[in-house]
């Protein structure tokens, strides 16, 4: 006889290790878990019996994630599917949630974060289920061509939070430093949601000089201003029904972010020179590479705006922070520039890659970006060499292979800090590591255990 109270759970996943953890995470008296391996599998199990949750895997044999995810909601639109991934890109969040999975989980995962997800879901459908916003109607755009590249961890919990963001209409503030792409996002999030098929109007508030910034943004009365022979529309105006995007909303003078937030409060503004209010139906995504905070507490920011503007902060990692990614974005560029220099370059060396996955990358995907373009410039063959890069990468490389040691530390201090240095320089990656340090990976591993050199660790399925 099943047990009041107790919540289904069908996990479609190929791993059997999958279901093992999972099977011994849930076995308790308010869950019971379902398992099946494959889609077909996964829509008999829905058509026979009652579940609550569905853990939908996206890379099955077969049929894939996306379509079992499609036919689940045939037959039962208001399930609960949450997917779960190896190896997300922005596309495949956006098109879950266009498909209705109520949120995108990565490989490897912490089993508490899936008993979460999985919380929040019932208790969302317990009490918002007449209310929730579904993303069937969003509209394709052009914003899926735009690539936001990577494969890391980092970068899937950049996916996650998109996908979680794109059906709402609230403010987003996207966090990161120059050249990490948050005005790419800014565009994903515009053409992938509710206003998709409505304006979308940069502002760049760091290229526009104060004195023209407001009326940029706001517009002006005719005979304002010598020179202002005609009224003229603002940004705010121009984005009605649409999303305006306040780019490097972080140097905006403390006046000007007086105008901003009564606009975010009211949904009104007036023109330079006029008296009538005018109402601005929009979406505002910001975006800054400063500390807020920071600049809140010396009294450059206020306070009051940063709090309006922090209701769904998104921070791009640096590409420091995950030069895992590196070779995709490497790969990319190359693609692309070929194309429009009409090249042929096919391969990159391996003492150019090393090169490159050295380089500290200041200016982040931008500057790689640009690093690509200008050796694929200069190459006159199939092959990228050192001596196509830019003469600051190889600089900053020689900077990378040296290191500062105290005098007066023990044989077996220096070595520890050579191996810690080592594994810092390539990102953990042992096998790089015992590559570098010419010798065996196993050798490396008993070094490591010796020292307390640990890796991270955590209860990962």
């Amino acid at each position: 006889m099943a047990r009041k109270n107790v919540k289904n759970v069908l996990l479609v996943d190929d791993e059997k290790k999958i279901h093992e953890a999972l099977a011994e995470y849930f076995d308790s008296k308010s869950y019971r878990l379902i398992s099946v391996f494959d889609g077909y599998e996964a829509l008999k199990k829905v058509e026979e019996e009652k579940v609550d949750i569905v853990l939908l895997d996206i890379n099955l044999p077969g049929m894939s994630g996306l379509e079992t995810l499609r036919e689940l909601k045939k037959i039962d639109s208001q399930l609960i599917v949450i997917i779960i991934t190896g190896y997300g890109t922005a596309d495949t969040a956006i098109d879950a949630m266009k498909c209705g999975c109520y949120d995108y989980v990565t490989k490897p995962f912490r089993l508490m974060e899936i008993k979460n997800v999985i919380e929040a879901a019932l208790i969302d459908r317990a009490y918002h289920k007449k209310n929730r916003i579904t993303t069937s109607s969003l509209l394709p755009s052009q914003a899926g061509s735009i690539p936001i590249i990577g494969r890391s961890k980092k970068m899937q919990e950049v996916y996650r939070l998109i996908a979680r963001v794109i059906n709402t209409d609230s403010t987003v503030l996207i966090q990161g430093e120059s050249g990490t792409g948050k005005d790419l996002v800014a565009r994903i999030l515009h053409f992938n949601g509710p206003r998709a098929n409505k304006p979308f109007v940069t502002v760049n508030c760091a290229a526009i000089p104060e004195n023209l910034l407001e009326s940029e943004l706001f517009g002006h009365e005719k005979g304002v201003y010598t020179g202002a022979h005609i009224a003229r529309r603002g940004k705010f105006e121009q984005a009605d029904g649409g999303t305006i995007f306040l780019d490097e909303i972080g140097d905006m003078s403390l006046n000007t972010q007086a105008k901003i937030l009564r606009v975010m409060q009211s949904k009104t503004f007036t023109r330079i020179g006029g008296e009538k209010n005018i109402y601005a139906d929009v979406r505002l995504i910001a975006a800054t590479n400063k500390e807020l905070r920071k600049a809140m507490k010396e009294g450059l920011f206020r306070e009051d705006l940063f709090y309006r503007l922090d209701v769904l902060p998104l921070t791009l990692p640096s590409l420091r922070e995950r030069k895992e990614d590196i070779p995709d974005l490497i790969n990319y560029f190359i693609a692309r520039y070929n194309e429009s220099i009409n090249k042929k370059v096919s391969f990159v060396s391996p003492e150019a890659m090393d090169l490159l996955m050295r380089h500290d990358w200041p200016g982040n995907v931008r500057e790689l970006e640009h690093a690509i373009e200008h050796a694929i410039v200069l190459a006159n063959g199939y092959v990228l060499l050192p001596e196509h890069l830019p003469d600051s990468i190889k600089v900053q490389a020689q900077k990378n292979t040296s290191i500062s040691l105290e005098l007066g530390l023990s044989l077996e201090e220096v070595e520890k800090f050579y191996i810690q240095e080592t594994l810092k320089m390539v990102n953990g990656n042992q096998t790089k590591a015992a590559n570098i340090l010419r010798i065996h990976r196993n050798t490396l591993h008993r070094l490591m255990e010796k020292m307390n050199i640990k890796p991270t660790k955590d209860d990962y399925a």
